[in-house]
């Protein structure tokens, strides 16, 4: 009997997450227009503060996520001698055999870490820490984390007189002005998650991560896999 052929497939899931970031992102922008003064009268519902904040939450979520899944992919192309990166990428060598040891594989390293990794071993110009797209990627990675791992706290109004610039949250310091705020979150609120989190900041998310991995792929002289759903983000 003649032995079966083995047929393998190898998925790319930070598409899926870069398609759904960019889905949910059009979904939060449709939600806050539908709820908007102008469209409050044709409703015959109440709103659902939840579902807005599934699609911003999650944004910000899959953004992350896709920035993750893009350089383990590379990392773990190069370690399949079967990969066509192989073929582009000079240092896919050293990369694969440096994956094959769980470098850098595991949660010891940071997502910033790896692409900063994978310049070093190629031979590239490293990152810039002090500029953008970077510093923007950090604060995303931070939001993100402060989501997963959220702690309650108290945090002053919207209203409230500040006298001392301590006494403001810290995603205020870093974030206003980034992006326009949640439309739906009224005037007595916090900056910190209601006034932050809404389409304006899953739009930023989304844009933030492009913005770093085009300038990686942009700076390793390779093509990213992303480019072929790039006109859907749209």
């Amino acid at each position: 009997m003649d032995e079966l052929q083995q047929i393998y497939r190898r998925d790319y899931f930070s598409i899926n997450h870069l398609l759904a970031a960019a889905l949910l992102t059009k979904k939060a922008a449709e939600y806050e227009m539908r709820w908007s003064n102008d469209n409050l009268w044709a409703q015959e519902e109440p709103m659902n503060p939840a579902e807005h904040a599934a699609y911003v939450v999650s944004a910000i979520m899959l953004s992350t996520a896709f920035l993750e899944a893009t350089i383990n992919e590379l990392f773990s192309d190069s370690a399949d001698k079967h990969s066509e990166i192989r073929e582009v990428l000079p240092a896919a060598d050293l990369m694969g055999r440096l994956w094959k040891r769980n470098i850098p594989r595991t949660a010891r390293y940071s997502i910033i870490e790896k692409y900063e990794l994978a310049l070093e071993v190629s031979g590239k110009q490293p990152l810039n820490p002090s500029a953008n797209p970077y510093q923007d990627t950090k604060l995303l990675i931070e939001l993100r984390n402060a989501l997963i791992h959220y702690e309650p706290e108290n945090v002053l109004t919207a209203d409230s007189t500040l006298t001392d610039s301590n006494q403001v949250h810290k995603f205020e310091k870093r974030f206003k002005g980034k992006f326009s705020l949640n439309p739906l979150a009224g005037l007595i609120t916090v900056f910190y998650p209601e006034q932050m989190l809404g389409h304006g900041c899953a739009l930023w998310a989304v844009r933030t991560a492009i913005d770093f991995t085009d300038n990686f792929f942009s700076t390793l002289e390779i093509e990213p896999r992303y480019n072929q759903i790039r006109p859907s983000l749209d």
